[in-house]
């Protein structure tokens, strides 16, 4: 959660966990964490663009700095 606040930053306002699954599926030893993230801006409308730039710098900064995947 603190790595995708920071790294969404300016746009992503919260990042709530509302998922914990842990199981065969995911692997021994692993954690599947669900967030729901709200994006953002007092100023003015977001972009789809803005919104998808974000995403992929969280995604990319999660798997990087934790070893976290996404799954689909």
């Amino acid at each position: 959660r603190a790595v995708i606040l920071e790294v969404g930053q300016p746009l992503v306002d919260e990042a709530t966990v509302f998922d914990v699954y842990e199981g065969k599926q995911v692997g021994e030893g692993k954690k599947n964490l669900a967030f729901a993230l709200r994006y953002r801006s007092a100023e003015r409308t977001l972009t789809d663009t803005e919104v998808t730039e974000a995403h992929t710098r969280i995604v990319a900064e999660v798997s990087t700095r934790l070893g976290a995947a996404l799954r689909s």
